[in-house]
C-alpha cells in the first residue's frame, strides 16, 4: 500500500533516522578493510559515528520523553518491538558461526543462553542500552511534563561535565583513579540516556534561527577533533569517544541541521519508508555486509577508499530488499520490527 503524506507527521524525525541508519552502516563499513592511516580512519568513523547510534539515541528522546508514559503498555509495546528481533538476529548470526566453524556447538549454547543479559553481536550493544533508557522513559517522561526548561537545562549541564572527562583523562591518566569516578556522584549522570534528553530539548525548545551562527558552529564541530589532533596530538581513541564533548557538539549540529531542512511531500514520504525499515536494516547490515558484500567487494583490485562507498552502497540496498522482504511475512515486527 503507497504510503499517503500526513500532515501531523514529523517528517524531519524520519530524515535523521534515515540517516543515522547510513551513518550506521558508514562505520562499520569503515572498519572492516586494512588501512595504513590510522588517524585518517578516526576522523571518517568520527563523522559517521557522530550520526548513527547517538542520533538514534536523541531521536528516541525526541519521541518517547515528549509525553507520560503508563508503565506496562509502553514496556510491552517498546520491548516487543525491539527486544524480540534483536534475539532472532543473535541467534541467525550465532548459528551462522556455528555453521562455519567459529563456535563449538556447546560454545553456541552458552552464547544463546546470554542473549538477554549482553550483546552477542558487537554491533547490537545499542539495543541493550536503548532498552535500559526505555525502562528509565516512564520516570523521565512523567517528570518532564513538570519541569521548566531551566530545570531540563541544569541537568544536562551536569551531564556535560562527565562529556569532558576523556579530555581529563588524557592530560591526567591518574586522575580518574584518584577521584574513584566510579563511585563519584558525576557517575550517576554519565551515560547515553544524556542524549536522551538532549533530544526532547532540542524538539521541544531549540529552533535554529540564525542559520550564519548554526553554520560557524557545524563547521567548529567538525574542525574541533582535527585541531585536537594537531595542536596537542590527542589519541585517536578520544576523537571516537561517544562520550566526548565534541561528538555532542556534532550530533547536535546533526539533529539541529536536518530538522531545519525544508523537504517537499515526495522527498518525505521516501524518508519515511526508508525510516520504516531502519531498525531492520541496523540488525541486518553487519551479517551482509560480513559474509555477502564484503567478500564480493574486497576482490576487486581497487583502492580501499573506492571500496568502501560501494560496500556501504551496497549494504544499504541489499539490506534494504531483505528487509522488506521480510516484512511481508507473518509476525514480521518479531523480526524486522515492522
Amino acid at each position: 500500500m503507497k504510503a499517503e503524506y500526513d500532515q501531523e507527521r514529523l517528517y524531519w524525525i524520519d530524515a535523521i533516522r534515515s540517516f543515522a541508519c547510513i551513518c550506521v552502516v558508514t562505520t562499520h563499513a569503515a572498519i572492516a578493510g586494512n588501512y595504513r592511516d590510522t588517524i585518517a580512519v578516526a576522523f571518517f568513523n568520527y563523522y559517521s559515528m557522530a550520526g548513527a547510534s547517538i542520533l538514534f539515541f536523541m531521536i528516541s528522546g525526541a519521541l518517547i520523553l515528549y509525553k507520560p508514559k503508563p508503565v506496562v503498555p509502553f514496556l510491552k509495546t517498546r520491548f516487543s518491538r525491539v527486544f524480540f528481533p534483536m534475539v532472532v538476529w543473535s541467534i541467525v548470526s550465532l548459528t551462522v558461526k556455528w555453521l562455519r566453524g567459529k563456535l563449538t556447538f556447546t560454545g553456541f549454547l552458552v552464547h544463546l543462553a546470554h542473549i538477554p543479559f549482553w550483546p552477542q553481536v558487537s554491533t547490537y550493544w545499542f539495543i541493550y542500552v536503548i532498552l535500559g533508557i526505555y525502562l528509565l522513559t516512564p520516570i523521565l517522561a512523567n517528570w518532564l511534563t513538570k519541569a521548566s526548561r531551566r530545570d531540563v537545562e541544569i541537568y544536562l549541564g551536569i551531564w556535560g561535565l562527565t562529556l569532558l572527562l576523556p579530555y581529563v583523562k588524557y592530560l591526567d591518566r591518574d586522575f580518574l583513579h584518584i577521584v574513584d569516578f566510579d563511585h563519584g556522584y558525576l557517575y550517576q549522570f554519565y551515560g547515553f540516556t544524556g542524549y536522551a534528553l538532549m533530544g526532547y530539548y532540542l524538539r521541544k525548545y531549540v529552533d535554529v534561527r540564525n542559520k550564519r551562527k548554526f553554520a560557524l558552529l557545524f563547521v567548529a564541530a567538525l574542525a574541533l577533533p582535527m585541531a585536537m589532533y594537531l595542536l596537542v596530538k590527542v589519541n585517536h581513541y578520544i576523537i571516537t569517544d561517544r562520550m566526548s564533548f565534541h561528538v555532542l557538539c556534532l550530533t547536535v549540529c546533526y539533529f539541529s541541521f536536518i530538522k531545519q531542512l525544508k523537504m517537499s511531500k515526495r522527498l518525505s514520504l521516501l524518508f519515511y519508508d526508508f525510516a520504516q525499515h531502519s531498525f531492520g536494516i541496523y540488525l541486518v547490515h553487519i551479517i551482509l555486509m560480513k559474509y555477502l558484500v564484503k567478500p564480493i567487494v574486497v576482490q576487486w583490485a581497487v583502492s580501499n577508499w573506492i571500496q568502501i562507498p560501494v560496500v556501504i552502497f551496497s549494504t544499504v540496498v541489499v539490506s534494504y530488499i531483505v528487509v522488506h522482504l521480510l516484512s511481508k511475512l507473518p509476525y514480521s515486527k518479531y523480526v524486522v520490527g515492522l
